[in-house]
């Protein structure tokens, strides 16, 4: 519990009687790696805050092919904002890549806590901000360079994210093929041994 508020408090400095109030409220769940938080065209109300692991935003396009969109990862929160708030179907679907702990806020207690905590609006506001705007300049960033300079500014952002997300996911999201991942990651592993090995 303590890693949540932690994050709460980068923003504002909750009263010790808003964090109890919160506290009775949180749900704590493992979701199990492939199995979903939610599916696209359903309607998601609830937040989630990643204790550990990963969650892996994407979508099927006309084709049938899968599309990822995005990966959040340990003490960030996800949710699908549009869902939650116009109370619409995902477009997106959310599933944990590994197996993943999570801290549930849903919808019936967000709207407990927004009447009954005097900081939980105005907390909710910045931590959405903030998460949309580190995600496009996250986006901007990434998508700036080639492939090879792709996947090194994927490796920067996502540091705790390669190591547990299938290739195909991560050659999805930045829009390469399997083929060209491969090949970048034999190249940069060969850079390295050569570093290496003169050392």
């Amino acid at each position: 519990m303590d890693s949540i508020f932690k994050y709460f408090d980068t923003f504002s400095k909750l009263s010790h009687e808003s964090r109890e109030l919160i506290a009775m409220h949180l749900e704590f769940e493992t979701v199990r790696k492939n199995d979903y938080l939610w599916r696209v065209g359903q309607r998601n109300g609830n937040i989630y805050f990643i204790k550990s692991g990963v969650a892996r935003l994407f979508f099927y396009n006309e084709q049938g092919e899968e599309t990822t969109v995005h990966f959040v990862s340990q003490n960030k929160f996800v949710a699908d904002l549009e869902s939650l708030t116009m109370n619409t179907p995902s477009s997106v679907s959310c599933a944990a890549t590994i197996d993943t702990e999570v801290i549930v806020l849903t919808s019936s207690v967000l709207g407990k806590l927004s009447k009954e905590v005097f900081e939980w609006n105005e907390l909710m506001r910045k931590i959405t901000e903030k998460t949309l705007f580190d995600k496009i300049k996250t986006r901007d960033k990434i998508f700036q360079g080639e492939s090879r300079q792709r996947y090194l500014s994927f490796l920067e952002h996502f540091p705790s994210v390669a190591n547990h997300v299938q290739a195909s996911h991560i050659a999805s999201y930045l829009g390469i093929s399997q083929f060209t991942l491969s090949h970048i990651k034999g190249e940069l592993n060969k850079i390295d041994f050569l570093r290496n090995s003169k050392n």
